[in-house]
């Protein structure tokens, strides 16, 4: 994570730029660009291989990942870019499916793929560049968290833990498991990125390759807060308990190996603990922060929006000892 990082940062123009409002030195979800006194573009770009048999539930979920970042700062994608790379010898028929799935889920959002570009490559791979515009006061970033808030994460943990399962050919197409995982992963954030602005949220991540160990500490960061997590309050995908010890991906690995090196207790908890805050996901839910007296009509709001595991999952403390994440 710190590697890749301090590699990027040879890109980190921003502070020559004062338009630049949030580029990747500030490690939050999307760009901020803005190009007049009231208004900002948003972007980002994400894509990754084939997760899961479907050609078009693939296309679904890259699609909805790709457009998550976007909806984490309170912002709605408008205009995308396809990014893809096919084998010469790809069917042309997969290829087809692939961009349905896409295509489903932008017609969702609202979202105009405009172009793009392809390129072949032995191994397929498919995302979207998306953009949102929207007023540059009304952008949730991950850097306005206030002391005494709590925390809401809008889907179930686990889909790093089932996509190695797949991978590792560990589970039937038809399991469960992979059926849950699949509609959270191909779940728009759009919805609960509306609830999100209904209670005025301070600040906003979506949980993706770092893990919420890793995001939430970003958030905590960058707010300059301590955020205390409760391990048992976290949601995970149903009946994957079996399986999380067994199915750790390198980049669950990784995360766990930052954590370590970060977060002073996290040895204090369990193996099945440090996995779940660490698993990699793809195309996960909001985590936002919102005052004490609204967390509970914003769960029960999340319910009613089809995010039947939405949890309050901890709270915001003042920062003490750069202690930045707590177990509770």
């Amino acid at each position: 994570m710190e590697d890749l990082g301090q590699i990027l940062s040879l890109f980190n123009v921003g502070k020559n730029n004062p338009n630049i409002l949030v580029d990747s030195s500030d490690k939050d979800d999307a760009a901020v660009y803005k190009i007049n006194d009231n208004q900002c573009l948003v972007m980002t770009l994400d894509f990754f291989p084939p997760n899961v048999d479907s050609p078009h539930s693939y296309g679904e979920i890259a699609a909805s990942n790709s457009m998550s970042d976007i909806y984490a700062m309170g912002v709605d994608p408008i205009i995308g870019l396809n990014i893809a790379a096919f084998p010469k010898t790809f069917p042309k028929e997969i290829i087809k499916e692939i961009l349905n799935g896409s295509k489903s889920k932008c017609d969702e959002a609202g979202l105009n793929i405009v172009g793009g570009h392809t390129i072949y490559d032995s191994e397929p791979k498919y995302g979207i560049a998306a953009i949102g515009i929207t007023e540059c006061k009304k952008i949730i970033t991950n850097s306005n968290a206030n002391e005494e808030e709590s925390i809401i994460l809008t889907k179930p943990i686990g889909t790093g833990i089932i996509n190695n399962l797949i991978m590792n050919r560990n589970l039937e197409s038809n399991n469960a498991l992979i059926i849950d995982s699949i509609e959270s992963m191909s779940m728009l954030n759009k919805y609960a990125k509306d609830i999100m602005l209904k209670y005025n949220a301070s600040s906003c991540v979506d949980i993706t390759g770092y893990g919420l160990i890793g995001h939430i500490y970003n958030l905590a960061l960058n707010s300059a807060i301590s955020c205390t997590l409760y391990p048992d309050s976290l949601p995970i995908i149903n009946n994957i308990e079996r399986y999380i010890e067994s199915n750790i991906s390198s980049g669950t690995q990784l995360n766990m190996e930052f954590a370590n090196s970060k977060i002073k207790n996290f040895k204090i908890l369990n193996n099945k603990e440090k996995i779940i805050l660490s698993d990699a996901q793809t195309s996960g839910g909001l985590l936002f922060t919102v005052k004490k007296s609204d967390a509970r009509n914003v769960i029960n709001d999340l319910i009613s929006a089809n995010h039947p595991q939405a949890s309050i999952i901890g709270e915001t403390n003042k920062l003490e000892n750069n202690e930045f994440i707590r177990f509770g």
